[in-house]
């Protein structure tokens, strides 16, 4: 046959001829990437740039939703994509996503990342679901699909029905948490939870919510129906949980011009959530922003008219309450989680030794402390003794459970200055050799010495665990609190001042990471990385003349001849200019911030255009 004839006798190519696993991988390419933890809500699309966090989500989402209408095919492949990640970003866009799983129950199998960019108990979002629930309430369709979820869902629409009136009694101001609670046990495969939480106490806490968890679990094994082979359990696949603290409170409080009261220590209160910790049987990775740093015993709320007006919701909830309440205090509230991501914590060091107690499966702890300004409202209360080890320190937390599954630490603080006790003796972590199973740490050079005069007689590898696979040290001492803080506005002239004033620093630094390389023998012979992190970067930088990685040729040349990759790493500095002082400060009660009515989300929102519902053909 020749080339003309074989030509001929090829059928093109087309959307209708491609192998469907070809097509299925073009089209799995928009899935949307969530927006990562703390990001704040999304504004209209038009007021976006690309490359912000939820341009491409948004674009990814209305393209999926476009392909459901162009062939049955492409419908076929795209709808279950189009439910794989659902953000929940005001209350219209839940009462929707509520309004098509009442109609739809499977498209709910679907989900794998679910995420609540609305704090359930704020009080303008409570009353935006109270008038998007008066506005759907007509258009609900309930399936008459089988289950106990599903007649639980058909339930709770006749009840609401028959209230609507009281709708505006404070009871109900847990309306929200009562959809979200729905919308989440019809999503039963969900993966990974994105929850926004209350970072102040007169926003309310989620009791509703877990109770009606809890409740949901008591009335799925009580009635369940045997006629339904293989019901799914809800809550049983999700093994990440991401607390995300009200974002729009934290810029209101650290980013905004912010003259009022701020709270002393304002943050997601952790051990309050021991609820929906037990709600997730098989959650391993807890991931939270802005954190109050508590992670002690569970505060278990058993106050009386509480409990009453909860069991009203779901009489079988109280029992899980009851059973918390009567466990001993140092009860493992935290034992099957194997992760724990704390970022822009208030964690104190006393506190992750409780943390370390409550979580003895734990393989990765990773903190990064929350900035506080010497002219700040709050600062670390003081605590005198520096040569004394506290009997509830990091060290003994670390030494008493961290042997056992501790893998990964990178942990980490702005100053602890008169607080050293609460790390170790000297303010030293000293039982890091003890750690055999750790392989990966980061940490300062303040906590590993506790003070420059030790940092010149004790050998790195001597404080190092046995088995390190990779290190990180941030080139960070207590002493220079003041400078983190002020190098923002530093002009040339201060950074040069700075760089000749550290030059025997810089010597004694560069010996100490020469001697550590030069030790290094076959009993390390599982180090493959050493990174430097420096945190101050005009202590090794010289613009225009030195730059960091010119003071370390030798060191880098020396871990080359023991295997051991050696990188150095300059934090950014964003310069900004200095604030005013006020010079009067204005203590008030703190206000909301200026949130927007939820009627100005339409530019954005795009489920006016395609909302959850089914697309007719």
């Amino acid at each position: 046959m020749d080339i003309t004839s074989y030509a001929a006798a090829r059928s093109p190519l087309t959307l209708t001829t491609l192998p469907p696993e070809i097509l299925m991988g073009i089209v799995e390419c928009l899935i949307p990437t969530p927006p990562e933890i703390g990001e704040t809500g999304p504004v209209a699309l038009a007021q976006m740039f690309e490359g912000e966090p939820w341009y491409e989500f948004i674009l990814c989402r209305r393209a999926l939703a476009s392909l459901c209408l162009v062939t049955r095919t492409f419908r076929e492949m795209a709808h279950p994509l189009l439910y794989r990640v659902i953000a929940i970003t005001n209350p219209r866009t839940m009462l929707l996503l509520f309004r098509t799983l009442v109609e739809f129950p499977h498209y709910g199998l679907h989900t794998r990342f679910l995420s609540c960019h609305i704090t359930l108990t704020r009080n303008n979002v409570i009353r935006g679901v109270k008038e998007a629930m008066h506005e759907q309430l007509g258009r609900f369709k309930p399936s008459d699909a089988p289950g106990v979820i599903a007649q639980y869902v058909r339930n709770s629409i006749m009840q609401a029905g028959s209230v609507c009136s009281h709708w505006m009694q404070p009871y109900y101001d847990g309306l929200p948490q009562n959809i979200f609670s729905m919308v989440l046990a019809s999503c039963k495969r969900v993966e990974t939870l994105l929850l926004e939480v209350p970072i102040c106490d007169e926003d309310g806490d989620y009791n509703i919510l877990f109770h009606k968890m809890h409740g949901d679990l008591h009335e799925f094994d009580l009635a369940r129906d045997p006629s339904v082979k293989n019901e799914e359990r809800p809550y049983q696949h999700i093994h990440t949980l991401l607390l995300q603290g009200d974002t729009e409170m934290i810029k209101h409080l650290e980013i905004d011009e912010c003259d009022c009261d701020i709270p002393d220590n304002y943050g997601v209160k952790c051990n309050t959530y021991f609820p929906l910790f037990a709600a997730l049987p098989k959650l391993a990775t807890v991931e939270v922003t802005c954190d109050s740093g508590d992670w002690t015993s569970p505060i278990v709320n058993l106050n009386q008219n509480i409990m009453a007006r909860l069991h009203a919701i779901h009489p079988g909830s109280t029992q899980f309450y009851k059973t918390m309440a009567s466990l001993p205090p140092d009860h493992p509230y935290l034992g099957g989680i194997k992760h724990i991501y704390l970022h822009n914590s208030m964690v104190m060091p006393h506190h992750l030794h409780y943390l370390l107690k409550f979580a003895p499966c734990l393989e990765t702890l990773y903190v990064t402390p929350r900035r506080i300004e010497d002219d700040g409202p709050v600062r670390w209360p003081r605590v005198h003794g520096p040569e004394e080890e506290d009997h509830e320190s990091l060290n003994l937390g670390l030494q008493q459970y961290g042997k056992k599954h501790l893998k990964n630490l990178d942990v980490g603080w702005t100053s602890l200055k008169n607080m050293e006790k609460l790390v170790g003796p000297e303010g030293r972590i000293i039982c890091l050799p003890e750690l055999k199973n750790l392989e990966k740490l980061c940490i300062q050079l303040e906590t590993l010495y506790g003070n420059m005069k030790n940092a010149a007689v004790l050998p790195l590898l001597s404080l190092l665990p046995p088995n390190l696979m990779e290190l990180t040290i941030e080139d960070w001492w207590w002493r220079y609190e003041k400078l983190y803080f002020d190098m923002k506005m530093w002009k040339p002239k201060q950074k040069v001042e700075h760089y000749t004033r550290e030059k025997a620093y810089r010597q004694a630094a560069v010996e100490m990471l020469m001697r550590f390389a030069k030790s290094l023998d076959v009993t390390t012979n599982r180090l493959k990385k050493v990174m430097l992190v420096c945190k101050i970067p005009w202590t090794w930088v010289l613009e225009g003349a030195v730059e960091a990685d010119e003071h370390f040729m030798g060191v880098k040349l020396a871990f080359e001849e023991k295997g051991v990759v050696f990188e150095v790493d300059c934090d950014e500095v964003e310069e900004e200019e200095k604030r005013p002082k006020r010079d009067v400060p204005v203590y008030q009660p703190c206000p909301r911030p200026n949130a927007p009515e939820y009627d100005e989300y339409d530019e954005f929102d795009e489920f006016d255009e395609y909302p959850y519902d089914d697309y007719q053909y």
